[in-house]
């Protein structure tokens, strides 16, 4: 039974090979190829010879664009908002006014503490006399004057010029406390967020304004280890920015030297030369070249579709013909990449328009 069932499998494994092979034409005479029956296209147009271009190979690497200086803007003192001066996206100089907060309050105590500086200078012109007048008292009869009466009079002069200098500090404190009431900003920049509006309570040390300096943005961009490694500092490099179709000049700022151990990356910092139109947290790629690589282009005219296909004629041996191409990225001067389908030497034919 064993047997059987063996030369059954090896049966119906036969019959199923026998049927493939048929459908695969396998017993059907074969056409030899004869290119003496090919019928050539007309060799019209102007012809051109496929050459091999070295070019750069690119390591593309994604990254996001972000300021190299940034600054948030927030109180020391807690008051109620007068005025803000910018909102999202102005421009703004160093020093500038950007947030005024109500200083009524902070006037008045400095207005009492300049009061209090005065009463106190008062005081110490008067004991200063006291003590003038003990002096020439003593001068005059030396047991005139106790030597109780003579400390305390010194003790209250000591006394006084210590309080003085205690709220000559006050009214400083008091008035850097008043200078507070308006937020100026510590660069030259540009808005991001503004996160108050006039009549809410600034809190101390809770932000109101956002800013970044336009001339500081860089792209920062994770490279393989195998490429970081052979960039250096100054290195210039090319980032081209998709959403504005557009390549800006770059130079290696700063290579982290720690790497990713999940990606086995490195964060490469490159900065601008030119920002202008660019703003933090746009997506851009540092194109880093990392070899030469050949590539084959022919002009774009050359080129015609059929359906979804792409054909060239090509000047053989036996005349012209069509041949099917596969197409690449689009090249500079009118040209196209051919991927596979020309080598290097033939001739291309192209029409006459």
């Amino acid at each position: 039974k064993t047997a059987l069932k063996i030369l059954g499998i090896i049966f119906a494994l036969a019959l199923l090979s026998g049927v493939m092979a048929y459908l695969a034409g396998f017993f059907d005479e074969k056409i030899p190829i004869d290119f003496s029956r090919v019928v050539p296209l007309a060799a019209t147009g102007r012809a051109f010879t496929v050459k091999v271009a070295k070019e750069p190979l690119i390591e593309q690497a994604a990254g996001t664009l972000r300021a190299k200086v940034e600054t948030v803007i927030s109180p020391l003192i807690t008051a109620r908002i007068s005025s803000i001066a910018v909102w999202a996206g102005d421009e703004v100089k160093a020093g500038q006014v950007l947030v005024t907060l109500d200083s009524r309050e902070l006037k008045a105590r400095v207005d009492q503490a300049h009061q209090a500086v005065v009463a106190a200078g008062a005081r110490l012109k008067q004991t200063e006399r006291d003590l003038a007048r003990v002096k020439r008292i003593i001068r005059a009869d030396p047991g005139a004057v106790s030597k109780a009466e003579r400390d305390r009079v010194q003790t209250a002069l000591t006394t006084v010029q210590a309080e003085l200098l205690r709220l000559k500090r006050q009214e400083d404190e008091v008035g850097t406390a008043l200078s507070y009431s308006e937020l100026a900003a510590p660069i030259a920049g540009r808005i991001v967020e503004r996160l108050g509006d006039p009549g809410d309570t600034a809190i101390q040390g809770e932000p109101l304004l956002r800013m970044y300096d336009p001339a500081t943005l860089r792209l920062e961009a994770n490279v393989r280890e195998s490429v970081a490694s052979k960039l250096a500092k100054d290195q210039p490099l090319t980032v081209e920015m998709d959403a504005l179709k557009k390549r800006y000049s770059v130079v290696v700022d700063e290579i982290v030297p720690s790497a990713d151990p999940g990606s086995r990356t490195f964060l490469v910092k490159v900065g601008l030369t030119d920002g202008s139109g660019l703003y933090p947290g746009m997506f851009g790629r540092l194109m880093i070249p990392i070899g030469k690589v050949e590539r084959i282009y022919i002009p774009l005219k050359a080129v015609t579709h059929v359906g979804q296909l792409d054909f060239v004629i090509v000047d053989t041996e036996q005349g012209a013909v069509r041949r099917y191409v596969r197409l690449g990225e689009s090249g500079p001067d009118d040209r196209i990449e051919v991927i596979s389908g020309l080598t290097a030497g033939e001739t291309v034919l192209i029409a006459a328009q």
